[in-house]
């Protein structure tokens, strides 16, 4: 018998990102618990396709996200925040962006084509891929009043498919 689990995209010509969420994101001060989700499917060498998004982010705040190709790890981001940091450094920062929404609120979001974002920049972090490179993916963004001012989602891992 034939059993395919994960992240399947008919006609993508490249399988699966096979994406898992881990690691755990911290509760933000208008107890907001932001996650992690992709679609699409991370090719090595395609100009567009696999977009990162941080989902129930605080609303209207400046936020980053960031990757990084050492694997795993879960440090607690800041004394008294109950985030964890899930990407083991080093990272490479993706550009600001602002979250939207509406403030003291969790309907902010932050995304990004992950695939573009390593297209448009040959010198970043682990660039080029293979197919068979695990990538880790987190998002970072503002939130004042919490301890250390800021908060990070869930790690997301994914791996680069031919």
């Amino acid at each position: 018998g034939l059993c395919i689990t994960g992240d399947v995209t008919p006609g993508s010509g490249g399988g699966s990102s096979n994406p898992v969420s881990y690691c755990t994101a911290g509760i933000t001060s208008n107890f907001c618990q932001p996650n992690m989700s992709t679609s699409g499917v991370a090719v090595a060498g395609a100009a567009s396709g696999f977009v990162l998004t941080a989902n129930f982010v605080e609303g209207n705040k400046q936020g980053i996200m960031f990757y990084g190709v050492s694997g795993r790890i879960a440090a607690p981001w800041a004394v008294g925040n109950s985030s964890f940091l899930c990407v083991k450094p080093p990272v490479q920062r993706m550009g600001a962006q602002n979250s939207g929404g509406t403030n003291a609120s969790c309907n902010g979001s932050l995304s990004v084509d992950w695939s573009a974002y390593v297209n448009s920049n040959p010198g970043a972090l682990g660039n080029p891929f293979s197919a068979g490179e695990i990538v880790n993916a987190q998002a970072w963004f503002r939130d004042p009043p919490s301890a250390g001012t800021t908060n990070l989602t869930d790690g997301m891992e994914f791996t680069i498919a031919p």
